[in-house]
């Protein structure tokens, strides 16, 4: 029976990148900005998707957001209790934290800027221990529950994340908002493009990762 659960929060991990590319995808088709732009990946942040009053499918966004963020919640305890002992239970808390967080990002979107940015910030460096926790236990654990390979996707992620971390401004001052920052951004924006790495990387981590945690009770059989 517990492998049948683990097996399935897999299955759940992988449901739930998809719904967060489905939902990402359809309201960067059919975004329209306050300058009347369409959406770019080179210098439109993530979140702008979801931005009520000015992406027509914000709801969508947020609705893929924090359905998606509560299957890899999901599928983040499974693999937690897959690994076991004390990585396990380490990883897990920080991993279903990391996953709430992005659940929450949909719940409060930009609209409510203060909070939305405390939460996405949370994902983010949330997102950068699990990653780099995840290879650690890889490399350094004498039998790991997961293939080697995962120590590769997984640091690939953690470098993604911890690029993206190291490029995050400092708090804005002056009375300066966000708002008339994106008014002026560049055609080609450096931040916005390693949030869409740090996606993708995620993307893929969580995928290959579920699959190859199958593939691992599979064969403990």
């Amino acid at each position: 029976m517990q492998i049948k659960r683990l097996i399935f929060t897999s299955y759940i991990g992988q449901a739930g990148i998809l719904i967060l590319l489905l939902s990402v995808l359809i309201a960067a088709a059919f975004y329209v900005g306050k300058q009347n732009e369409t959406y770019s990946f080179l210098n439109h942040f993530i979140s702008e998707l979801g931005e009520k009053g000015v992406s027509p499918l914000a709801n969508i966004f947020n609705g893929g957001l924090i359905v998606g963020g509560a299957c890899i919640s999901f599928f983040m305890l499974g693999l937690a209790m897959h690994i076991g002992n004390s990585w396990g239970l380490i990883l897990g808390a920080i991993g279903l934290v990391t996953g709430v967080s992005a659940t929450l990002v949909g719940v409060f979107p930009m609209n409510q800027l203060e909070i939305h940015t405390a939460i996405a910030n949370t994902f983010f460096y949330g997102g950068l221990l699990v990653a780099l926790g995840y290879t650690l236990y890889v490399v350094f654990s004498p039998e790991p529950r997961l293939p080697k390979i995962t120590a590769l996707t997984g640091g690939v992620t953690m470098l993604a994340f911890a690029a993206f971390v190291w490029f995050l401004p400092a708090p804005l001052e002056d009375g300066q908002s966000i708002h008339e920052i994106l008014k002026n951004r560049p055609e080609v924006w450096t931040l916005p493009i390693l949030e869409w790495v740090v996606f993708l990387c995620v993307m893929v981590w969580i995928g290959s990762t579920a699959s190859l945690m199958r593939m691992t009770i599979k064969n403990d059989k």
